[in-house]
């Protein structure tokens, strides 16, 4: 077993004048006696190089049946939408309330959503490790969609990226026009015709498979080294195959210090970066939400305002293709917009995320590096929020766009309740990418090399802020100002002892070993859990 410390700047007799034990807010008296503690804590051995990383490499099976799944039900519209084309009318007519036609167009969103959330989980992973082959790999997130590896033809190269955003588009476009109404704006208690026509189902089931597609051959031509989406486990992995190392003296630097060459002693913060400061393309992802809800609202604006009829509408006296081709494109026009946004508030979200994973490492509980992608998501309420309001959205602008029996192609205006639906999703990632995490923990939001450096060993339970001594020492995390609280692992030690002299707030120590009790001692009040 071996234990390192959080800032390996050895603090002796000859130099502790350089690390002033006092700073504004701090009684000579808490210095004394964080001095005298310092003196008995003896230094920890150096980490192990040769130890095994405790990362995951299975979960293949799982994203495996997860592309057969997308596939099959790609296909089931496929064969559907030929079914239908192989009547005599080339659609088929079934009695739907306006309620029984909104929970199947959500129905049908909601499984887009599960297929395309699948297939670009697939292909989110596999980009991943090809940048992270070509040494371009910077965060666990990142957009996908406009991502992309060398070569242009290569399975996660531009070509691929564009394809995979041209099907997205389509297949929510294709799922808000499967049920056409007998009367655009029949009244919601009424009970009118449904159409299915033929043309709807065969895109959306082109558009699955052809996502299902592009994610197998990524799938089997892309050497992963874990489908875990945990940045501590891909971080372990890469570290595992040299594709990065630990960098000693950076364990109190945060993700927007990365770039910092100097190891001084820096002082922990109460409350840490946001995402907003951490991340160049978190900003830039906020101001584009809120500029499309400027959008949306001058879209609303014209239809209220502006004396045009209720939609624009090209009439047709029969059910039809013409108009139901020029309604899709209007509408996955109108859905690439949409499809952008959700995606851009992806990426915060999974900033969050990744963050709310690497935080747990503090808890009397630990973090356990290799977890099953689909907990990683459902422990995350931010992206708990964005995939329940991912198809209700894609419904929303399917709204939009009619496709009648009786009258053809219809662009309707917005309706007033998307608006505040608008808002809140732009309020709600504002919220989420200003968040400033609380507590000295250094934020590294899935920067790759910011965990490397912050971890200094890893194993299959870690803890993040103490360490076990030799002998009975005890190793001190406070927090900046009054040092009223602190964590302590108790565990035995094996090893090399040193002196070891804690002078300053920032060369507090580390312990990721597993531990056989945490005790937590904040303001006098002391309790000890068993982990």
């Amino acid at each position: 077993m071996s234990y390192s410390y959080l800032h390996d700047v050895e603090v002796s007799d000859a130099n502790r004048h350089k690390y002033p034990p006092t700073w504004p807010g701090r009684s000579k008296r808490a210095a004394i006696d964080e001095r005298s503690t310092a003196d008995q804590i003896p230094e920890l051995a150096p980490p192990n190089p040769s130890f095994n990383l405790p990362y995951d490499s299975g979960r293949r099976r799982l994203v495996l049946c997860g592309l057969v799944f997308a596939l099959v039900t790609g296909s089931a519209f496929i064969i559907t939408g030929i079914f239908i084309h192989a009547t005599s009318t080339s659609f088929v007519i079934i009695g739907l309330t306006r309620w029984e036609d909104i929970a199947l167009g959500l129905s049908f969103n909601a499984l887009v959503t599960v297929c395309s959330e699948v297939t670009g989980y697939v292909h989110g992973t596999t980009l991943k490790w090809g940048l992270a082959k070509e040494g371009r790999l910077r965060f666990n997130a990142n957009l996908r969609l406009f991502s992309a590896t060398e070569g242009t033809l290569s399975v996660n190269g531009p070509v691929v990226s564009v394809i995979f955003t041209i099907s997205i588009i389509f297949s929510y476009a294709a799922s808000s026009t499967v049920f056409l109404h007998g009367q655009i704006f029949a009244d919601i208690a009424s009970s009118s015709p449904s159409v299915i026509s033929f043309f709807p189902p065969i895109v959306l089931g082109v558009t699955l498979v052809l996502q299902a597609a592009l994610g197998l051959i990524a799938f089997f031509n892309t050497h992963v080294l874990t489908w875990s989406s945990s940045p501590l486990d891909v971080t372990s992995a890469l570290i595992h195959h040299g594709y990065i190392h630990h960098r000693s003296k950076r364990c109190m630097r945060s993700v927007s210090k990365t770039n910092v060459l100097s190891t001084d002693p820096i002082r922990p913060l109460s409350r840490q970066p946001s995402a907003w400061s951490s991340h160049k393309t978190v900003p830039r992802v906020v101001w584009f939400v809120w500029s499309s809800l400027v959008v949306w609202t001058g879209w609303f604006l014209i239809f209220l305002y502006v004396e045009l009829p209720n939609s624009l509408r090209f009439h047709n006296d029969v059910t039809p293709l013409g108009p139901l081709v020029l309604g899709l494109l209007f509408l996955a026009a109108v859905q690439a917009v949409v499809t952008i946004v959700l995606h851009c508030c992806e990426l915060v979200t999974t900033l969050a995320r990744d963050e709310l994973v690497w935080r747990a490492a503090s808890t009397g509980r630990g973090v356990r590096p290799a977890g099953n992608p689909l907990m990683v998501v459902l422990r995350s309420w931010q992206s708990i929020i964005l995939l329940l309001a991912k198809p209700a959205i894609h419904w929303f602008f399917g709204m939009i766009v009619g496709v009648d029996a009786s009258f053809g192609f219809g662009v309707n205006g917005l309706d007033l309740f998307f608006l505040p639906v608008l808002f809140l999703v732009a309020v709600f990632i504002t919220v989420v990418a200003v968040l400033r995490p609380s507590g000295p923990q250094p934020v590294a939001y899935g920067h790759i090399q910011t965990l490397a450096d912050l971890v200094d060993e890893w194993s299959t339970t870690m803890y993040w802020g103490i360490r076990r001594t030799a002998g009975r020492g005890r190793g001190r995390l406070v927090t900046p100002g009054r040092p009223k609280m602190g964590l302590y692992l108790q565990s035995g030690w094996r090893g090399s002892t040193h002196d070891v002299r804690m002078m300053h707030v920032s060369h507090y120590c580390v312990d990721f070993r597993p531990v056989g009790s945490v005790q937590f001692v904040d303001a006098g009040i002391h309790r000890l859990m068993q982990v």
